[in-house]
C-alpha cells in the first residue's frame, strides 16, 4: 500500500476518534484528486471488519486483504473480506449482502447517498440504526446537493474536510488558471429542471455551429499544447463539439453514457496513451475517471449546480510530472436571471474578460456567507467555496506564524522540529489543535484559513477587510508615539496595527507573562506577542481604573 499523505493520516485519526465517540454515520469531504481510495484502505486496515464498498469503479487501492468484485458476471465479492459493488448491483443483491455481516460500509461519491436506492441498502444492511459496532463512512468532493436535500438525512457529521485551496497550498493539487469567454448567446429564457437548466431547451440554444466553433478556436488560441476535457450538455452537443475540433486538426473524440462499453474504453485508453488531445463528453467523465496530466477543462455547458461544476473542474486538478497548472475556460452566455457557476464567480470576481494569467492564487475574493458546522448540519448546509483566495495577513512570531482573527482569537502554525502544527487559540487562551500530524508550512496555513472560513471570521484577516480602512484609534496613536514610530497623518487602523505588530511582534516578555498569569487574564500567555500582551494588560488596567 502507498505511504499515506499527512492529510490522509489526519482523516483516518478523525474517523476512528469520532467512531469511538459513538458517531457511526460519518462524512469526509476532500477535493477530487486527493486520494480518497487511500483513505478507504486505511480505514479498512485499521478496523479489520468485513467491508462493503459502494463505488463507481473497481480499480481501488487497498491493504493486503481478500478483495472481491460483485457484479452481474462476477459474484466472488460475496465471499471476500472486502466487497466492491456499484449501487445498482448492491440494490439488486441486498438480501444476499445483508446476510454477510458487514460492519464497515464505505460509500464513494457520497453526495448521492440521500437517494432512495442508497438509503435502502444502508437500512437493509443495518447501518442506519446507530449500532456501535458498525460504521457507515461516506466520502465525497462535494458535501452538498443543489436540490437542497440535506445530507444529514444520512450522515451525522462531517468528520474531516479540506478545501481545494488548502490542497493546492499544500502541493497536493496543481494550481488553477481561469478564463471566461463571452459567447453572445442568450439563455435567459431557459427554464429550470430539478436544480439545473432544462437540458433540451439549453441544448437548442447553445449547440449551434458558431458557438461550437468558438470553443474549438479558443482552445487553439489559448490551450493548443494542453490535453483535456470539454463538458457538453447533451450527446449530440458532445458529438458536434468533437466534429468542430476535428475540423481544426485536433485529435478529439466524444464519449457518452449510451456508447458501447468497449468503444468508450478504447477511446479513453487512447486519450490516456496520448493518442488523443481532447475528449468531449456528457455525463461520463464527471466522476470516477482520472488522467493526472489532464491540464485543461473547457466548460462548454453552463450550469447552476456548484456540485456539477466542482466535479467537472476536479478532473484537471491532479498533480503530474511536468504539469504546471490546469487552465479552466468558462464559456459564458448572456443570462438576465440566472447565476451561473464559473471560475471567476466562484473566486468572487465579476470580470468576464478572457485572461489566462489569472491564477487561483491571484484571486482575492472572499465569500461572506456563513457556513454551519457542528454535530449536525442544517438541511441546506454547504461546504466552503471552491475558488476563494484571500490575502490573509500572516505575522511571523519568531519561528511561528500567526493569523489574527476577530474576537481576540487567533490561528497559529506552530513550528516544531518535524514540521508545523495548525491550531486555534481562543480569546482566553485555550488551544485547539487543527492537525495532529506535522504539516508543511503552506499546507498548515491552508488548514488554518479553512478553519477561519468555517468560523465565518476569515474576512477579518484579509488585507481588504473593512476595519483596516477605518481611522486609527486613539490608543493606537498613543502607542505609536510612545514607541517613537514614525507614521503619516491620517494613518488607518490597519496600517497602525501592522506597524505595532512589526514593532511588538516577538513573544511577550517575562514581565508581561508574569503580570497576565498573576491576574489570570489569559490561560496561555506564553503564546502571546508583546502587542497582544500589551492590549490585554492595558484593557485590564483601564477596567481597574474605572472600578
Amino acid at each position: 500500500m502507498l505511504e499515506p499523505r499527512p492529510y490522509q493520516k489526519e482523516a483516518l485519526n478523525s474517523i476512528l476518534k469520532e467512531w469511538q465517540e459513538g458517531r457511526t454515520r460519518q462524512l469526509v469531504s476532500l477535493p477530487t484528486g486527493c486520494g480518497k481510495t487511500i483513505i478507504f484502505g486505511l480505514v479498512a486496515e485499521a478496523i479489520r471488519k468485513r467491508t462493503l464498498i459502494i463505488a463507481h469503479r473497481e480499480e481501488l487501492v487497498y491493504p493486503d486483504a481478500k478483495i472481491g468484485i460483485l457484479k452481474a458476471e462476477e459474484r466472488g465479492g460475496l465471499d471476500a473480506e472486502i466487497c466492491i459493488a456499484s449501487i445498482q448491483t448492491a440494490t439488486r443483491h441486498t438480501e444476499e449482502l445483508s446476510g454477510k455481516g458487514y460492519d464497515l460500509l464505505i460509500c464513494d461519491e457520497a453526495h448521492h447517498a440521500v437517494s432512495r436506492s442508497y438509503i435502502k441498502v444502508f437500512e437493509d444492511l443495518g447501518f442506519m440504526e446507530g449500532k456501535s459496532d458498525k460504521l457507515l463512512l461516506g466520502v465525497t468532493a462535494t458535501a452538498f446537493r443543489g436540490d437542497n436535500t440535506g445530507l444529514d438525512n444520512v450522515f451525522e457529521k462531517i468528520v474531516f474536510e479540506r478545501s481545494i485551496l488548502a490542497m493546492i497550498k499544500g502541493g497536493y493539487l496543481c494550481d488553477v488558471r481561469g478564463m471566461s469567454v463571452n459567447t453572445g448567446e442568450d439563455i435567459s429564457c431557459v427554464n429550470m429542471q430539478a436544480d439545473d437548466f432544462a437540458v433540451n431547451k439549453l441544448a437548442a440554444l447553445i449547440d449551434i455551429p458558431e458557438r461550437n466553433k468558438l470553443v474549438a478556436d479558443t482552445y487553439l488560441e489559448y490551450g493548443e499544447n494542453r490535453r483535456g476535457v470539454v463538458f457538453a450538455v447533451k450527446v449530440e452537443h458532445a458529438l458536434n463539439l468533437a466534429a468542430a475540433f476535428k475540423e481544426r486538426g485536433v485529435a478529439c473524440e466524444a464519449v457518452y453514457g449510451d456508447m458501447p462499453t468497449e468503444q468508450r474504453q478504447e477511446i479513453l485508453t487512447r486519450y490516456a496513451n496520448h493518442e488523443l488531445q481532447i475528449l468531449t463528453n456528457v455525463g461520463v467523465l464527471t466522476e470516477g475517471w482520472d488522467v493526472p496530466d489532464t491540464d485543461i477543462i473547457l466548460m462548454a455547458r453552463p450550469t447552476k449546480s456548484r456540485g456539477l461544476y466542482i466535479q467537472c473542474v476536479g478532473r484537471g486538478l491532479r498533480i503530474a510530472p511536468n504539469k504546471q497548472d490546469c487552465l479552466i475556460i468558462d464559456f459564458v452566455d448572456i443570462t438576465k436571471k440566472h447565476d451561473i457557476c464559473g471560475f471567476g464567480t466562484l473566486a468572487g470576481k465579476k470580470t468576464k474578460d478572457a485572461n489566462k494569467e489569472k491564477s487561483l492564487k491571484d484571486y482575492t475574493g472572499e465569500d461572506t456567507r456563513t457556513y454551519e458546522r457542528g454535530i449536525c448540519f442544517p438541511p441546506d448546509f454547504q461546504t466552503t467555496e471552491l475558488f476563494e483566495r484571500s490575502r490573509y495577513i500572516w505575522q511571523k512570531v519568531e519561528e511561528h506564524y500567526k493569523l489574527q482573527i476577530m474576537d481576540n482569537s487567533s490561528l497559529w502554525c506552530r513550528s516544531e522540529k518535524e514540521g508545523f502544527i495548525a491550531c486555534f487559540v481562543s480569546p482566553t487562551g485555550e488551544v485547539k489543535k487543527l492537525s495532529e500530524e506535522f504539516l508543511p508550512l503552506d499546507y498548515a496555513m491552508g488548514v488554518c484559513e479553512d478553519y477561519a472560513r468555517k468560523l465565518d471570521k476569515a474576512g477579518y484577516s484579509m488585507k481588504g477587510a473593512a476595519w483596516r480602512n477605518c481611522p486609527a484609534t486613539d490608543k493606537q496613536i498613543v502607542a505609536l508615539q510612545k514607541m517613537g514610530v514614525d507614521f503619516q497623518e491620517g494613518i488607518t487602523r490597519g496600517e497602525a496595527s501592522d506597524l505595532l505588530s512589526d514593532r511588538l511582534g516577538s513573544r511577550a516578555t517575562d514581565k508581561q507573562i508574569f503580570f497576565i498569569k498573576r491576574n489570570r487574564l489569559h490561560n496561555n500567555p506564553e503564546i502571546l506577542t508583546k502587542y497582544e500582551a500589551m492590549k490585554i494588560i492595558g484593557a485590564f488596567k483601564d477596567e481597574q481604573a474605572v472600578s
